[in-house]
């Protein structure tokens, strides 16, 4: 996630500087055409070429919004992780042991068990985080967003078992990887140790049942980042928006030419910086829909999952009174991950 109020030439220049090339080169060969070697069938009425615009406008717009709103749900989901992870943390701490006084756990056990519901946990979102940013097919090609992340050291990502191995032991680690989805499985772990408490007498049976509906909620809120991830943008709308985009930017110069002709014959190569912004313009919104379709994709508009993670982690190790805190992730050249 991009922090600043504007985005600096050094990150918009690997989005743009070859289509900004192609566009001035495409405008002055066809003004060179119109101009010295006499072509001026090359100039078309500018009306078709407005209405072309019109249309390929709205339809860009359609596709920022649809982007949008994925970009916006996922964060939403997100939001609503953090909210569940701490009504998780404080229910582990004040459900266990449960109200019947005559059946607590020893002390040194008590907190054994607290503390390992709760880093499983932080262990739980981590796996999550980390399945989301592998990349799935369609994410396989060469782009710039990904590049600018890539480059910055600090943003690699790690290995599923190195990130794990902070929250559980390596036995856990090791068989916990085993399985094809690491963060559905460490849900089910938990749900077997609150069932083993329960029955031990340690957790009351209306505990037990609020605490399940929390591990149900983090099920809910895991499957709507896997629809998102695993469902791309429908193809058909992201596809022929980039084609429309790029015939209105073909036709385009061809209108201006006439309009430039009308004023005077030199002002013809006015078309080369209009037709070169205008065609700038519709490309960046093109581009802006592209980069925000698929927000767990690991680059620079993608929800900040790490910052996240990291604040849940805060929080509940807060909550189990340790005073070792790690320290908020924060911002590298104005970019959250």
């Amino acid at each position: 996630m991009y922090t600043t109020k504007r985005v600096p030439f050094h990150i918009v220049f690997p989005f743009t500087w070859r289509a900004v090339l192609l566009f001035l080169g495409y405008s002055t060969i066809i003004c060179l055409l119109y101009s010295l070697a006499g072509w001026t069938f090359l100039a078309i009425p500018f009306v078709p070429v407005a209405t072309i615009g019109t249309a390929v406008a709205f339809y860009v717009g359609f596709k920022n919004n649809s982007s949008y709103d994925r970009l916006w749900e996922a964060r939403r989901i997100w939001g609503s992780i953090t909210n569940a992870s701490r009504s998780w943390g404080i229910m582990v701490l004040d459900y266990i042991p449960s109200a019947q006084p005559n059946d607590l756990l020893e002390k040194a056990e008590l907190k054994t068990t607290r503390e390992k519901l709760i880093y499983r946990h932080l262990a739980y979102i981590t796996a999550l985080r980390v399945q989301l940013r592998q990349k799935p097919v369609w994410e396989l090609h060469h782009n710039p967003a990904h590049d600018i992340i890539e480059r910055i050291e600090a943003f690699r990502q790690c290995s599923l078992d190195k990130e794990l191995s902070r929250f559980l032991s390596d036995t856990e680690v090791e068989a916990l990887i085993k399985h094809p989805n690491p963060a559905t499985y460490l849900l089910r772990q938990q749900s077997a140790d609150l069932r083993r408490l329960r029955e031990d007498n340690q957790l009351s049976e209306y505990y037990h049942v609020d605490l399940e509906r929390m591990l149900v909620e983090f099920y809910n809120q895991q499957g709507a980042c896997e629809r998102i991830k695993s469902f791309p943008f429908p193809r058909q709308y992201a596809y022929f928006s980039f084609v429309f985009t790029w015939l209105f930017i073909a036709v385009l110069p061809y209108g201006l030419l006439t309009e430039m002709a009308k004023v005077s014959g030199w002002h013809i190569w006015l078309t080369v910086p209009f037709f070169t912004v205008i065609a700038w313009i519709f490309n960046t919104m093109e581009i802006v829909g592209d980069t925000s379709e698929n927000p767990f994709e690991n680059s620079i508009n993608d929800i900040p999952m790490t910052a996240i993670c990291r604040n849940i982690e805060i929080d509940l190790r807060d909550m189990l009174g340790e005073t070792e805190l790690p320290k908020r992730v924060q911002a590298i050249d104005n970019i959250l991950m």
